[in-house]
């Protein structure tokens, strides 16, 4: 498959002609990531974005009791590290490869060259830093009003919506989570994931099917994700 063809499948970069798609595709580098192997630390220097063209990236940041937040699962077609360009920052948060993983890594300058190409991109970028913003202000909210249940419920139905399948009248999870991962997610340790994860089962609002979560019904689940 032709540079072009390859990148114009990313929603980021569809907006390019053919002849810029081949120019940003000349000039980017390709990074190949095994499972658990650091893509970039937290406050370290930035230089470049990353594209996942295949494999799965996980965004989080550990804090000073050792507890870890996940923001985010990437897949194909999502990209991320463009706070740090635009900010001329360091690294807000981690990344690292969950699985086998094929980045495309745009420099600093040609980062900026590419915004200055097409004024559409720069506008698909705000949408997304608004979203990303969005719900980061939704997680602290949720910190803050709801409680244990509510933050896991709000989690699993965020993860359904990202990368869950049609099951019935519910939503299977694609992708398989450990208990750590899930607290992880939702910004715990697992001890008290697994009593929520429990109290939920018993409730028959979250399932596993072949080691995979499902959600079988997700509007008496949503019911949870109230402020308290």
């Amino acid at each position: 498959m032709s540079g072009a063809r390859l990148l114009k499948k990313i929603p980021f970069l569809s907006a390019l002609s053919p002849k810029h798609l081949n120019e940003v595709y000349r000039l980017a580098d390709e990074l190949e990531v095994s499972p658990r192997q650091s893509v970039f630390a937290k406050r370290q220097d930035s230089d470049a974005m990353f594209i996942v063209l295949s494999g799965r990236i996980k965004i989080f940041t550990n804090s000073s009791s050792k507890k870890r937040k996940t923001f985010a699962y990437l897949k194909e077609g999502e990209f991320f590290g463009e706070m740090s360009l635009l900010e001329g920052t360091t690294r807000t948060a981690a990344a690292q490869a969950v699985e086998p993983s094929r980045l495309l890594v745009i420099r600093k300058k040609d980062f900026q060259r590419l915004l200055a190409a097409d004024p559409k991109l720069a506008m698909y970028l705000l949408r997304t830093v608004c979203e990303r913003l969005r719900r980061a202000n939704e997680e602290i909210e949720g910190l803050l009003f709801r409680n244990i249940l509510g933050r896991v419920a709000k989690a699993m139905l965020e993860l359904g919506k990202k990368s869950g399948v049609a099951d019935g009248a519910g939503i299977l999870l694609k992708e398989r989570y450990t208990q750590q991962e899930l607290a992880d997610v939702v910004g715990t340790t697992r001890e008290p994931l697994t009593r929520a994860l429990s109290s939920l089962r018993r409730a028959g609002l979250v399932e596993q099917k072949d080691g995979r979560y499902a959600i079988p019904a997700p509007d008496k689940l949503a019911g949870l994700c109230v402020e308290a």
